[in-house]
């Protein structure tokens, strides 16, 4: 989904619900910009997990993307 498609999506939810589930919603959303981005360290595992791709192992664009 999109941004669009999720604001959409939302709305059409929005106008199911009563309006103190409205305004409950509106509240939550409000304070999530104020919630500052938790960032997880690069390299958490860094000495935990390893790995090895074979010098054989081939796989083109598409399917790595899963088209």
């Amino acid at each position: 989904m999109n941004r669009i498609e999720i604001e959409q999506a939302v709305l059409n939810e929005m106008h199911s619900l009563p309006l103190d589930k409205v305004e409950a919603t509106l509240n939550y959303v409000l304070s999530l910009k104020n919630q500052p981005v938790k960032k997880r360290p690069l390299g958490l595992l860094k000495g935990q997990v390893e790995f090895v791709i074979g010098e054989d192992f081939k796989m083109t664009d598409e399917e790595f993307l899963n088209l």
